[in-house]
């Protein structure tokens, strides 16, 4: 478009002009826009929109009047799209009257009219002396009125120009304005009718490209920005040109370079503007607006999701609670929080940034009044007590009991909801506010369990301060208790022994020493078995004091001491039915109930007594302890190794799986046995490669920390070098199961079946004097351990070693051994033995005439108990309660009972426990009195 308008109206003035121009009510010189001799650039990339408002220019001049509402927010680039229109040099010829509304002349009636056609058009006369003057300017030429920030017009002023756009749909008209996001009630309505009217043209400002940030950047810096600081700077400024340039100017007078490592001082420059903005908008707030505003700033957020206690709406900052807690009447609220969420320089960032400035720019006194009344008027309207505890953790201090309350209840539900690290704040600030002793350390052991999981060093660190802290010798051995199980969790059993070692094995030496002071000795004696068991070193003198403490009188009470005697028999190797009973008895003793490490190391003594079903309802247990010190994963790695023991392969490999995507790798001193777990799992699933790429993960350093967990480890070595033809490392590793055992103290123990792979190893390399001889006293610890699964191993290692018909008949009964104990790595050494030997079934066929024999039994203990209390006519519910498990571990022994035989039913379980053979005498717990 060469020019908008014909040479007749190129702005001469002739006399008819001249004439107009003389009279009294001429436009004002303040409204009128000087004229440019030609084209001038337009504002940087925002030709589309310049090109739309010619084009209308050009249909107005045609006789075609029109009207533009140029729409965006604060700083977007509406006045200078204007100011460049208007002084462009098309418009020569054309009568151009601009004027701009300001807030604080909102309220003058025709204050706009006034300013566009000057002082002469007395209020009382606007309205037909302007329409008049208006009438005579488009007879003459085109009229272009040009009104920037239209939302704070008057209302009489916008109306005019309603009524004028309306009149003169034939004349030589143009109408631009420029609406911003705020703006009065009464302007937005008529700024509302007049787009809705059919000649208005809408013209939305969006963001500026990236080439055009680029332009000013280089503008403003002098130099060409690389494209990280062009990126940054377009995201933070959103496009806006104002806050851009306002970015900009600060980098400059800071002399930042545009180069990528100056990422980080944009972001420095943005929250410095967008703080300056906040608070050039509080200080033209009045009173009363800034008493809305910061209350709420305190109240509201926004990101919240519904709850039942605020209605579903999501929002605590309602107009009746923004206008209780700033003591304001509701219905001023919506007005004075439109001016800043309008507003794009201040809500850029979203409505959080905002209050967090409004909050930053508050007096402190002030905030702490604010966040104390908000916490009131939402506890006692029933808020959730997050909701109530987000405004109680900044205050200096919680004086009323109320408050402490409402922290507790928001811990609790958080780690219930959540993660548990999502409690750590409110558990965090009611340690700080707890007045007494007991408190604080009952709160700072569960801020460490929070932590555990996720910062187990941060946990430690807070344990460790509250050693030095606390002076009660009974809080301080239940802070040593969990330091040390924090401890192991990550690694650092030599920390843990180290804090153990220092608490007295009598917590309470004085007279009248209670069952609870006994109580916990038996605690701490637990710990200090559980945390030698991860340093073999050191365990032969943990065993010594273990018996010491444990043997004298009066002895440690309560669940703890119990398990300590268990856990102290079952490694100890004597008797698997002593070790049951007596985790029997602890689950069954008085007062509290036991927290999850305890539970965790009973499943340990019942996984090794060959009782993986009760071990697996423990760790079951375990896992449920909201207020436990074990972190997750632990638990579900060794639930994998009790679930691969009872032959559910696929529950191993979920277990497994979920802990190690909470450990991705072992860490400094960490633990090996999620990697452990899933190297076993992929090693039943026949994939020998995955398997020892999981091994290969864990570090000759990471196997010092934990004994029970070594033995897997090296026994799926074995397996793997025996796979592939290496019987001499296979031998290494089965040895090393024997030499870490005896570093312990504890060598000859039956629980650890590695004699067979080593018997194994030792026949193929030709040394069968040393099989026969391990196998021989295999055999002797496995009648006195007493359970089918040791039994089971050391059959395998008889018969690898036999010949003839004594190994079909070992390996016979080696078997049905393993299928009766569902352990996938015994059936797998058996058949390997049986493919070795050339033999196809599992054990010799009965000779003729023979006596019919009753079916061997395949059920282990705790099944056949369970399936013959289900067949005498118990309930699911009955037999939980008879044998202390829970009903869902009946349900599941008893699917497993009904697999094994091949049973559709309850009602066939009578005939079929009568046709099997008595049940193996394995240990079991005992239900009688203690």
């Amino acid at each position: 478009m060469q020019t908008a308008f014909p040479p007749s109206a190129r702005g001469e003035r002739g006399p008819a002009r001249a004439a107009v121009s003389a009279e009294p009510t001429k436009p004002g010189a303040a409204g009128r826009s000087p004229v440019a001799a030609g084209r001038t650039p337009g504002p940087a990339g925002r030709s589309g929109e310049l090109a739309a408002l010619f084009a209308c220019a050009e249909a107005a001049d045609a006789g075609r009047a029109g009207c533009v509402v140029v729409r965006g927010n604060t700083g977007i680039g509406k006045t200078a799209l204007i100011d460049g229109f208007r002084r462009d040099g098309r418009l020569r010829g054309a009568t151009v009257l601009h004027t701009a509304g300001r807030p604080e002349r909102a309220t003058t009636e025709y204050g706009a009219v006034r300013e566009l056609f000057g002082p002469g058009a007395e209020a009382e006369r606007v309205p037909p002396r302007t329409e008049w003057l208006a009438s005579t300017l488009m007879a003459r030429g085109p009229l272009v009125i040009v009104v920037d920030d239209a939302q704070w017009c008057d209302g009489p002023s916008l109306r005019w120009l309603e009524s004028l756009i309306r009149r003169t749909e034939s004349a030589r008209l143009l109408t631009v304005l420029a609406w911003g996001a705020s703006g009065t009630g009464p302007a937005r309505s008529a700024l509302a009718r007049i787009v809705r009217h059919p000649g208005t043209r809408l013209v939305g400002l969006g963001p500026v490209a990236e080439e055009q940030v680029a332009e000013t950047v280089e503008a403003i810096l002098g130099q060409a920005p690389e494209p990280p600081f062009t990126w940054r700077c377009a995201a933070l400024s959103d496009g806006n040109p104002l806050l851009l340039r306002r970015i900009l100017l600060r980098l400059r007078r800071a002399g930042v370079r545009p180069e990528a490592r100056s990422v980080g001082q944009v972001d420095a420059a943005w929250r410095e503007v967008h703080a300056a903005s906040v608070r050039a908008h509080l200080r033209g707030l009045t009173e009363t607006e800034l008493r809305v505003v910061r209350a709420a700033a305190v109240l509201d957020r926004s990101d919240r999701p519904p709850s039942p206690a605020d209605g579903g709406t999501g929002q605590t900052a309602s107009p009746e609670r923004v206008g209780a807690l700033a003591g304001v009447p509701p219905r001023l609220v919506p007005a004075v929080l439109d001016g800043h969420r309008d507003d794009e320089l201040l809500s850029v960032d979203g409505e959080e940034a905002f209050h967090a400035a409004v909050l930053a720019a508050a007096p402190p006194g002030e905030l702490v009044r604010l966040r104390t009344r908000a916490a009131r008027l939402l506890n006692d309207e029933g808020f959730a007590s997050a909701e109530v505890a987000r405004h109680l953790l900044p205050l200096p201090r919680l004086d009323e009991g109320w408050m402490l309350g409402a922290l507790r209840d928001a811990a609790e539900r958080a780690g219930r909801t959540g993660p548990r690290s999502a409690a750590v704040p409110y558990l965090r600030r009611l340690m700080e506010a707890e007045p007494e002793e007991t408190g604080r350390v009952r709160t700072a052991l569960e801020l460490a369990g929070a932590l555990a999981a996720t910062h187990p060093a941060e946990a430690l660190d807070a344990l460790r301060g509250l050693l030095d802290q606390t002076r009660d010798v009974r809080l301080r051995a239940s802070v040593a208790v969990q330091f040390a199980m924090t401890a192991l969790a990550a690694g650092d059993a030599a920390a843990a022994l180290a804090v153990l070692s220092r608490t007295p094995a009598r917590p309470a030496e004085e007279p009248g020493a209670d069952a609870e002071d006994r109580a916990l000795r038996g605690t701490v004696e637990l710990a200090v078995l559980a945390a030698g068991l991860h340093r073999p070193s050191a365990f032969p003198a943990v065993r010594e004091r273990a018996r010491a403490a444990l043997g004298e009188e009066p002895a440690p009470q309560g669940s703890a001491g119990l398990l300590a005697r268990a856990l102290l028999a079952a490694v100890e190797g004597e008797s698997a039915r002593e070790a049951v009973d007596l985790v029997g008895r602890a689950v069954r003793a008085e007062g509290a109930a036991p927290r999850d490490w305890m539970r965790a190391r009973a499943a340990q003594v019942l996984h090794l007594a060959d009782e993986p079903g009760m071990a697996l309802e423990m760790l079951d247990l375990a896992m449920t302890d909201d207020s436990g010190c074990l972190p997750r994963w632990s638990l579900l790695a060794e639930r994998s190794m009790v679930r691969h023991r009872l032959g559910d392969v696929p529950g191993a490999a979920l277990d497994a799986r979920a802990a190690l995507e909470a450990v991705e790798h072992p860490g400094p001193g960490g633990s090996a046995l999620p990697f452990v777990a899933w190297g076993c799992v992929r090693l039943e699933q026949a994939d020998t490669e995955a398997a020892e790429t999981m091994l290969d993960r864990v570090a000759s350093s990471h196997l010092d920390h934990t004994l029970l967990g070594r033995i897997p480890y090296l026994m799926a070595r074995a397996r793997i070098r025996l796979g592939r033809g290496d019987a001499e490392g296979a031998l290494v590793c089965a040895l090393r199961c024997e030499h870490g055992l005896a570093e312990a103290g504890l060598d000859g123990r039956p629980w650890a079946p590695w004699r067979p792979l080593a018997v194994t190893a030792l026949v193929r390399l030709g040394r069968t004097a040393e099989a026969a001889e391990l196998a021989a006293e295999a055999r002797e610890l496995a009648d006195r351990w007493g359970t089918p699964y040791a039994l089971g191993h050391a059959l395998l290692a008889a018969g690898t070693v036999a010949d003839g018909d004594r190994r079909r008949r070992h390996l016979g009964r080696a078997h049905e051994t393993a299928r009766r104990c569902g352990s996938p790595a015994l059936t797998a050494g058996v058949r390997a033995a049986l493919a070795a030997a050339g033999l196809t079934g599992p054990g010799p066929a009965p000779r003729t005439g023979a006596a019919a024999r009753p079916r061997p039994c395949p059920l282990s203990g705790i099944e056949h108990r369970v399936a013959g209390a289900a067949a005498e006519g118990a309930t699911n519910q009955e037999i939980a309660e008879t044998l202390f498990i829970a009903r869902r571990t009946v349900e599941m022994h008893l699917t497993s009972v009904y697999r094994k035989l091949g049973l559709v039913g309850r009602a066939d379980l009578p005939d079929a426990l009568r046709a099997l053979a008595p049940a193996p005498s394995g240990p079991r717990p005992q239900t009688g009195a203690r």
